[in-house]
């Protein structure tokens, strides 16, 4: 039997990018900074895919990430989130 997967992708935000996949009851939201400068990613544009997980994990280095708080991005910089 194969895994249902599903993705979800959102109009880029001042540059910033914001795509999500589920599989097998777990989802990895990616944030993309592609801009120069820091950006904030409100939490009213990812709390669709939130539902109702109040934290998460940046899988790079295990930091918890706390929703529904504003994500703050440095420049050029991506966030990995499994919740």
């Amino acid at each position: 039997m194969t895994a249902k997967k599903t993705v979800k992708y959102y109009i880029p935000q001042k540059g910033v990018y914001l795509y999500a996949y589920t599989q097998n009851g777990k989802t990895e939201m990616i944030v993309l900074n592609s801009t120069d400068s820091e950006q904030v990613l409100s939490a009213e544009h990812y709390n669709v895919l939130t539902k109702d997980s109040k934290s998460g994990k940046e899988i790079a280095s295990g930091k918890k990430i706390d929703f529904p708080q504003n994500l703050v991005l440095s420049a050029r910089k991506s966030l990995s989130i499994e919740f």
